[in-house]
């Protein structure tokens, strides 16, 4: 007489490999990959703070962080814009913003550089240390929506410190569409980089809590 429990192990490998490939497809599902890039976004309520944080982003060429941040500059909402320093062709970054700046109609020198380190472009953790140096009590971070709940995580993190406060203020950029990301490499090469960094801060942070 033949076993059965071949066929049984076969019934639940056949089984797992179904919800498997059921999952799947919702994950891949245009659906649930909008919600998926939804998540990503955090913003909190805008008010007139000290100054405004723009973070380095290399691929915001278009300076689209830089014209929002002088949007709410000319709203009030910022006496200062502070960059991450980065050289680009050789020049500084702050002072190309500040030439922009001028372009529009602010002439006032409104543009400073907070210098976070070339070896670490980009590090919302290491931003925030710089930031808290600084004799402000309300700051705007502005960066990409699909970047803003990383940041949120890092800046939210300091939470203990009520010596500052930290408004997030996600933009829509022109070269991730959120409502269709999945469709351009690029766009997903973004998303699986928020994704890694947000889960990689509060593992990080569940880790040394441990400790």
């Amino acid at each position: 007489m033949k076993s059965s429990a071949g066929r049984a192990g076969c019934g639940c490998l056949i089984i797992v490999l179904v919800v498997f490939l059921v999952i799947a497809a919702l994950i891949l599902h245009p659906f649930s990959l909008r919600i998926l890039g939804d998540r990503l976004v955090y913003r909190d309520a805008i008010v007139p703070s000290d100054a405004i944080v723009v973070p380095y982003f290399p691929e915001d060429k278009n300076g689209e962080l830089f014209m929002d941040a002088f949007r709410e500059f000319w709203a009030g909402n910022g006496k200062l814009i502070f960059v991450e320093e980065q050289r680009v062709f050789g020049l500084s970054l702050a002072e190309l913003v500040q030439r922009l700046a001028e372009e529009r109609g602010i002439k006032e020198p409104v543009v400073r550089k907070i210098e976070v380190g070339a070896e670490r472009p980009g590090d919302p953790a290491r931003l925030r240390e710089k930031v808290s140096t600084l004799p402000l009590k309300k700051v705007i971070v502005i960066v990409p929506d699909y970047a803003s709940r990383r940041f949120h995580a890092a800046f939210d993190d300091s939470k203990g410190d009520e010596r500052q406060l930290y408004l997030i203020k996600p933009v829509a950029m022109s070269y991730f569409v959120r409502d269709r990301w999945w469709k351009s490499a690029a766009a997903r090469s973004l998303a699986a980089r928020e994704v890694y960094g947000t889960f990689s801060f509060y593992a990080n942070k569940f880790t040394n809590k441990a400790k």
